[in-house]
């Protein structure tokens, strides 16, 4: 797809503008361009992945090696997706099926508009009552979301790394943060090089910062362009009385 391009793609041409070719220079640069795809992911790209996942004996669902940070979680139910509301104060301490010791809090249903880094969370369907759905945990010391009361199955909507499950040319960017990942991966290069100055060093640092600023602002506007889209699409003349 145009709308991509792979990382493999992306070193090839910074070690030709550099007049570089070992295969050691290679793999140190697409190491530092998977450390720039992941911050890249975490608050310009966005790539957004939507996955079913069974809930085990311990009531709690492994999270994805590629997660960063969940958007929603649910249950389906035909063709609709139930949201789930987060509950931090529950008591996971309990037996499983011990329902004596259920919190009787009630907290609402809530699902995130999350980016990492720039500062609150985005919450909607903030009120009063029990959330029928179920409850949920984020426990990101032992890697996994404890729920309660939630059936058997969850849908999982993320951010993702971009690196999961790939290698090589499968791994891509956005086309519109390839020169940001690209000016990412050459001041990383140099930044720990006593030899280069510290000048090149800054301007380096700053326009990868340009570059990542100009990548938000594209994919803004692209999102912006796709949602008015699908209003018009979704639009339906009514006569008036």
């Amino acid at each position: 797809m145009a709308q991509f391009t792979s990382v493999d793609e992306i070193i090839q041409d910074l070690l030709i503008e550099e007049g570089k070719s070992s295969e050691h220079e290679y793999l140190r640069y697409f190491n530092l361009a998977l450390s720039g795809l992941k911050e890249l992911n975490f608050d310009t790209v966005r790539q957004v992945k939507v996955i079913q996942l069974e809930i085990d004996h311990k009531n709690t669902v492994n999270l994805p090696t590629d997660y960063v940070a969940y958007i929603s979680i649910a249950v389906s139910n035909g063709d609709e997706l139930n949201y789930l509301g987060p509950k931090n104060r529950m008591n996971f301490a309990k037996n499983p099926g011990d329902s004596s010791q259920e919190t009787t809090d009630q907290d609402p249903p809530i699902f995130t508009d999350y980016n990492p880094g720039e500062g609150l969370w985005g919450r909607y369907g903030q009120g009063g009552g029990n959330n029928s759905n179920g409850y949920y945990r984020e426990n990101l010391q032992d890697g996994t979301i404890e729920f309660s009361g939630a059936g058997s199955t969850i849908v999982l909507e993320y951010i993702s790394d971009g690196s999961a499950d790939l290698e090589g040319e499968d791994i891509k960017i956005h086309s519109f943060a390839q020169e940001a990942l690209k000016s990412y991966v050459y001041w990383k290069s140099i930044y720990r090089k006593r030899a280069i100055n510290m000048n090149e060093k800054l301007l380096a640092k700053k326009d990868y910062y340009n570059q990542k600023r100009l990548a938000r602002a594209r994919m803004q506007s692209f999102n912006k362009q796709e949602a008015m889209q699908t209003t018009r699409k979704a639009f339906k003349q009514a006569p008036k009385i």
